[in-house]
């Protein structure tokens, strides 16, 4: 049998793009649960191993309210799920603009912008860039900019109370106007140097990226075809059969027409046409359907059917090869959630493989179990096997066992990758000498 490894098959570009942005909003809020910590742990050391802070309950405040903060965000997260991508950014607008304004308060409480923790502004320059986009990223540093400016035009003023530490280092007080001014403008050009060469990397790995999701997808596109080239041999001696009875019949109703016949017997001949021609029309529709590049999108599919399409699809395969395909047990009002045309070509790969592992006069299986809330479609062949050292390698790109010309190795590859998409999983098992069962492990739909 064929082999393969975990191909990644992207979401639409919208799809894809919520999901990543509920991932990385994911990681956001574990990101803030860590700073509230370090907050805490930090003023405590501070203050009571070092002796640099006087009064720690403005830290310990802060700290508290970053946690508040991000429980809030964990309770909100769960309605995410059905927020579209500007809501998602806007969300994160509101996180990163927090923040800032937590990390202002910070600052304030420890020496203001002579204290070397300011440049933590940068972190959150960089998550938007990676979150949001470039201009984000910008925006971003301008606010922060801002807020050091402001944080430290009314802590030179005296407008509020300034708190320096104790550490030997820069006083506000003591800074001369245009050391204040080269002051800002270091942490300006900090932040612009770095985000243009943060920038920079994320722009080449997001080509790359798109790159290697164009690759993946007509990687899968030419694996289709191949599938597609396989049954379309089967097909047109499928086709043949209806096409020699109707061609048949047109000549009957010729010579029925000749002798006169009624209407009655020449209704009879032309239903025989109609429902071959129908026959003809289903086998075709199938091969173009599966044919063709459709989006992955999940929707409600009833397993029974989708077994009996993926059946119909390559049994002129099978009867060219001498291998009886046989549905086995179909659960009713079975149904998973899935993209049906992907579901469709898994199925269909493993359905060849075993067919080409099989020898002439046996049986391949197939049919589905309900097991609690999956579904499990499962293939069983009667075939080769697969050897012992070779089934912790089926799921790794292009490894396969058949000759050059009837194998790529991506067969197993992609499908794996089409299951994990599904949140689901393959498992095998197999003896050698006497065949291999594959099972498709989905969540099943309530």
């Amino acid at each position: 049998m064929t082999g393969g490894g975990d191909v990644d098959l992207r979401l639409p570009d919208d799809s894809r793009e919520v999901a990543d942005l509920r991932s990385q909003v994911a990681w956001f809020n574990r990101l803030r649960l860590l700073a509230a910590v370090s907050v805490v742990w930090l003023t405590a050391l501070a203050t009571h191993v070092l002796a640099v802070i006087d009064d720690p309950w403005p830290l310990y405040q802060l700290g508290a309210l970053i946690a508040a903060v991000d429980g809030i965000y964990l309770l909100v997260y769960p309605r995410l799920v059905r927020v579209d991508a500007v809501g998602l950014r806007r969300h994160v607008y509101l996180q990163i603009g927090i923040d800032l304004l937590i990390l202002t308060a910070l600052l304030h409480y420890t020496g203001g912008i002579t204290n070397p923790l300011v440049l933590f502004y940068l972190f959150h320059a960089f998550i938007a860039a990676l979150v949001l986009s470039v201009p984000a990223a910008v925006l971003v540093a301008l606010a922060s900019l801002a807020l050091v400016s402001a944080l430290g035009v009314v802590e030179r003023v005296g407008w509020i109370q300034y708190h320096p530490l104790p550490l030997g280092l820069m006083d506000l007080r003591t800074i001369a106007p245009l050391g204040f001014l080269l002051l800002l403008l270091a942490y300006a050009s900090t932040l612009a140097f770095s985000i243009y060469f943060v920038s920079t990397v994320i722009g080449r790995l997001r080509r790359n990226e798109r790159q290697l999701v164009q690759l993946g997808r007509q990687l899968t596109l030419n694996e289709k075809l191949a599938s597609i080239g396989t049954l379309a041999a089967g097909v047109s001696h499928e086709i043949n059969n209806p096409v020699g009875v109707i061609r048949n019949k047109v000549q009957i109703l010729r010579y029925r027409i000749q002798d006169g016949d009624t209407a009655d017997k020449l209704l009879g001949e032309l239903e025989t046409i109609d429902k071959h021609s129908r026959r003809i029309g289903q086998i075709t529709d199938g091969l173009l359907t599966f044919s063709r590049e459709t989006p992955f999108q999940l929707r409600p599919i009833d397993v029974a059917a989708l077994l009996r399409e993926a059946a119909d699809l390559v049994r002129a395969a099978f009867k060219a090869a001498a291998v009886e395909l046989e549905l086995g047990a179909q659960p009713s009002q079975l149904v998973v959630e899935g993209s049906h045309n992907h579901l469709l070509q898994v199925l269909i790969n493993i359905l060849l493989n075993a067919k080409d592992a099989s020898a002439s006069g046996t049986t391949v299986r197939l049919g589905a179990d309900a097991a609690g809330r999956e579904a499990v479609l499962w293939i069983e062949d009667h075939g080769q096997g697969i050897p012992e050292a070779n089934l912790a390698k089926i799921f790794d790109p292009f490894f396969t066992t058949k000759d050059v010309d009837k194998g790529t190795g991506l067969g197993l590859a992609i499908s794996h990758g089409i299951v994990e998409r599904h949140g689901g999983r393959i498992e095998v098992d197999s003896r050698l000498g006497q065949g291999s069962v594959f099972r498709l492990v989905l969540p099943a739909k309530d």
